[in-house]
């Protein structure tokens, strides 16, 4: 089980997640628009949406005006900081991600986690193998791609239809796959490598595709991000 990370350190993989997206980020679009401060009070039901980047108890206390909201929407792509965490918390507001879920295919059915592999060693197809004969091949399944192009479009496609709740790429390619997927906006990707920062990317940056780079990675430490990746979803 991964060890619980100091807030030092979750603010340290934060801002380095944020660094490595910064140069091909892309412009956010909220499903709701910003709410602007009235002269009334908010109704106890009401929804603030903030649409920044990055999410800071200062920033949440700027943009909140010292005004009562029952609900806080966050942008999909948006990283949370601990502080703002603690912001929520502490005054109460009920918080989510601004974006509408896709609506599943009756016809077709759920598959939640996805493997896509690319650079096919013998540990990766044995740790995919082993992942979905434990779940018993409901949660997890698998395909043999041909290339980062066609990794990049079935990632992306499957995550903005809402077919998995997480997609996890295997790729010598790694950081060329995590940049480009998340142009898409409804894709938050980043490179892993230690199983120890799943928890952490999953809470602050809402991580849904996962890229790791196989080469020279044993069965043990690539089963061993698959399983860390499909909890608690």
């Amino acid at each position: 089980m991964a060890l619980a990370l100091d807030e030092k350190l979750v603010e340290s993989i934060v801002g380095e997640v944020m660094h490595r997206l910064r140069p091909t980020a892309q412009p956010v679009r909220a499903a709701v628009a910003p709410a602007r401060p009235s002269p009334l009070a908010p109704q106890p039901s009401a929804t603030f949406a903030v649409v920044d980047r990055v999410v800071t108890a200062e920033l949440l206390a700027s943009r909140l005006n010292g005004q009562k909201w029952a609900k806080v929407a966050i942008c999909p792509k948006a990283v949370i900081t601990p502080s703002a965490f603690d912001y929520l918390r502490t005054h109460k507001i009920v918080w989510h991600r601004n974006t509408a879920e896709a609506a599943p295919n009756p016809n077709k059915p759920m598959t939640r986690w996805k493997a896509l592999i690319v650079t096919a060693t013998p540990s990766v197809l044995q740790a995919v193998e082993h992942t979905e004969s434990q779940t018993f091949g409901k949660q997890w399944s698998h395909e043999l791609l041909g290339g980062v192009d066609e990794a990049i479009s079935a990632a992306t496609s499957a995550i903005n239809r809402g077919e998995a709740s997480g997609i996890a790429v295997f790729a010598d390619h790694a950081e060329l796959i995590a940049c480009r997927a998340n142009r898409s906006e409804r894709v938050n990707a980043a490179v892993v490598s230690d199983v120890q920062l799943i928890p952490a990317l999953k809470q602050y940056m809402n991580l849904n595709l996962m890229v790791v780079r196989p080469s020279g990675r044993s069965f043990f430490e690539l089963r061993n991000l698959l399983k860390e990746f499909g909890k608690g979803q």
